[in-house]
């Protein structure tokens, strides 16, 4: 179980009240992993969702020719996992998650957030409007560049 307050500080958590928070730190956990280690694995079955609390993490994906091409760079308060929370079968992540340096994140097991959000609607409502905005945010950055390739 993680501190309550280390969730009361990052920004993803702001419209969640001090219950919801004490039963998300209840299903969370801190860990440390050092740079050049996957959290995440394209097709590899999805169980966790992630915040970043220090450092950076690279998104991947590789291309048709094989090459690495990084498609963000995720800093401190961003999150990652995203497949892990969507109810389709089999759940498999849609990129590499890949640390750039060493890295401190908040874990949950995507079957223990799935089951707050059935046990308390509110919850689930705050957690998906915020995974909602970031994969707005996201989709907009990766196609802004689309408009200035030319045919």
């Amino acid at each position: 179980m993680l501190n309550p307050d280390i969730l009361k500080s990052i920004s993803f958590f702001e419209e969640f009240s001090d219950e919801m928070i004490k039963r998300l730190a209840a299903v969370s956990e801190l860990r440390a992993y050092e740079a050049g280690v996957f959290l995440n694995k394209k097709q590899r079955t999805a169980e966790f969702f992630y915040l970043i609390v220090e450092g950076e993490i690279s998104l991947q994906v590789e291309s048709l020719t094989g090459k690495t091409v990084r498609l963000e760079t995720i800093a401190p308060g961003g999150a990652i996992g995203f497949s892990s929370l969507i109810e389709m079968a089999p759940k498999a992540y849609l990129s590499n998650a890949k640390t750039l340096t060493p890295v401190k994140v908040i874990r949950f097991r995507a079957d223990d957030l799935m089951l707050l959000c059935y046990q308390d609607f509110e919850l689930g409502f705050f957690l998906m409007k915020k995974i909602a905005f970031i994969a707005k945010r996201r989709l907009m950055y990766r196609t802004h560049p689309i408009p200035r390739i030319e045919g």
